[in-house]
């Protein structure tokens, strides 16, 4: 007997022949079935490795911009997105959404696979990628990292290995919060807050049963079934959602009815909620100034301000009973004396802001009335007696040097002037410095630093805050005893008004001219309007 003879079989000889060819068989077609189909999950474990996991997380989203009572006034730079927390969904829109979207969400590791194989089944029977059985992790997967390719077998690959990893990285809890964070709502909509405030006009926490439905059935259809285009279509949504609900046990006839009944409140169109946009744009430069650049742009903090909703649409409304003319500009700014707070800003006439705050950016020159606290309290520093209604035999006792060494003092840094011209107005100052000089008189001596930001946060940190700050500027009890609350002047060439209201909870100064310095027409009618809008302000 030869050697190759001898040799045993590798199949037991105690399996019949054509048992044994079956077996041979078997695993021949499972080796040449199990090594491709690990090499392609290898394939594109390999490829979803590249992905950056954080991006998942990492979603852009407006800057909220809060009064210093907590309030919302408006929104800056970042997509049009507000996030949410997981304490922030109502329960019955998770309800809601895994019945539309996800019903065994909690249950499975990613990826459904008994939905997949349905979907899979019909896919063949179609022969097209007519069904998708995306769950919420495999949509997240696929907005996270724009997975836009044509329905093909290679996206959905890629996108299983990514929410694999996604399911391996965060809890359910999270996923459910990204996804519902990023995902699209309609109408300029991304994420359930901005959906939420946009066609309801309320945060997501606040959403009722009718309301969490129809935004839970919209999710399929964003774009034609938005309340705000097509009400008719998101209700049918919403129906279907509740139909869904109670065909699972999860509510009953009856309750489904009494949901529908609920006030769905919808708003008729999506304008902004600001209603203080200036203050908005006047926000941005301090911000940009805090924070880098790109983080602003990115956007997702919570900025709370110094700005006082009551204040500020005071100042917008000041200059409304003024019969000025067309080319005639206005600003004004409120600022706390004690704190430097600025309360209230508007940078130039009419509703909608530009980039050049005139409040803050705009020198004209000033006119007696207004230098006059100013030229007083430099004379009482130097010992000096302030003779009232005569700021240039005031200013007299001091030299020219001197003088405005002291004006200096206040924070005034233009030009001046020389002479009486000095004393007489010539001194050019934006309107935020003449309401920091003026605080400082209030304040004994101490001069504000103006301030824009309380603080800054960011996901619940706080990345940074402001304390308000106060330099001495003039020696204790050299400024004046007693100055008017209201004092309303011209420059000495009547190209601009100004007024000033006075008092220790708040300073506030206004201006109106022409950007080109020119005479003002009708200044004593518009010098007493604006007197009277000032004694609005201070009762």
């Amino acid at each position: 007997m030869s050697w190759l003879s001898s040799r045993s079989s590798r199949t037991p000889g105690r399996f019949p022949w054509f048992l044994r060819r079956i077996i041979t068989f078997i695993w021949q077609a499972a080796l040449t079935i199990i090594i491709p189909l690990i090499l392609l999950i290898s394939w594109y474990v390999w490829q979803a490795s590249h992905f950056d996991l954080s991006k998942v997380e990492d979603i852009p989203a407006r800057t909220i911009l809060l009064d210093r009572d907590g309030q919302e006034f408006d929104t800056v730079h970042g997509a049009n997105r507000r996030l949410v927390t997981r304490e922030d969904l109502p329960p019955f829109f998770v309800q809601c959404l895994f019945a539309r979207e996800d019903a065994r969400f909690m249950e499975h590791g990613g990826v459904d696979l008994r939905g997949l194989a349905r979907a899979t089944i019909r896919n063949v029977k179609d022969l097209d990628f007519t069904q998708g059985a995306s769950t919420l992790t495999m949509q997240l997967a696929r907005n996270s990292f724009d997975l836009r390719e044509k329905k093909s077998l290679n996206r959905k690959f890629l996108e299983i290995a990514l929410t694999y990893r996604i399911e391996s990285k965060y809890d359910k809890d999270e996923i459910l919060t990204h996804y519902l964070n990023r995902i699209y709502f309609g109408s300029g909509c991304y994420g359930l807050g901005e959906a939420s405030l946009t066609y309801f006009g309320i945060p997501a926490k606040q959403l009722n049963r009718n309301q969490a439905a129809m935004l839970a059935g919209i999710i399929r259809g964003p774009h034609a079934f938005s309340p705000l285009r097509n009400l008719e279509g998101a209700l049918a949504q919403r129906n279907e959602v509740l139909t869904r609900l109670e065909t699972t046990g999860e509510i009953s006839f009856l309750e489904q009815h009494e949901i529908k009944e609920e006030p769905l409140n919808s708003r008729k169109n999506a304008k902004s909620l600001s209603q203080t946009s200036h203050a908005a744009r006047a926000l941005r430069r301090p911000l940009e100034i805090a924070l880098d650049r790109s983080q602003i742009t990115v956007g997702g903090l919570r900025v709370t301000s110094t700005i006082s909703s009551k204040v500020q649409q005071e100042l917008e409304s000041l200059f409304n009973s003024l019969n000025l003319s067309e080319d005639c500009q206005t600003a004004a700014i409120a600022i706390a004396p004690e704190t430097g707070d600025i309360l209230g800003i508007v940078g130039n006439r009419g509703a909608k802001p530009t980039g050049f705050n005139r409040a803050l950016d705009s020198y004209r020159g000033l006119g007696a009335t207004m230098i006059e606290p100013f030229i007083n309290t430099s004379a009482l520093e130097r010992g000096h007696l302030p003779i009232s209604g005569k700021p240039v035999v005031t200013a007299r006792q001091l030299s020219e040097k001197d003088a405005l060494q002291l004006l200096k003092r206040f924070g005034f840094n233009k030009s001046f002037g020389s002479g009486d011209d000095l004393y007489r107005g010539t001194m050019t100052a934006s309107p935020k410095e003449i309401a920091l000089g003026l605080a400082t008189i209030i304040n004994d001596g101490k001069r504000p630093t103006s301030r824009f930001i309380i603080q800054v946060e960011e996901a619940g940190k706080t990345l940074f805050k402001l304390e308000p700050e106060l330099f001495p500027a003039f020696s204790k009890g050299s400024t004046p005893k007693k100055i008017p609350s209201i004092l309303v002047g011209t420059s000495p060439s009547k190209a601009d008004l100004w007024g000033a209201l006075i008092s220790k909870e708040k300073v506030i100064v206004a201006w109106a001219g022409k950007d080109q310095p020119t005479k003002l027409d009708s200044l004593d009618e518009a010098s007493a309007a604006l007197h009277k809008a000032l004694e609005k302000l201070e009762k």
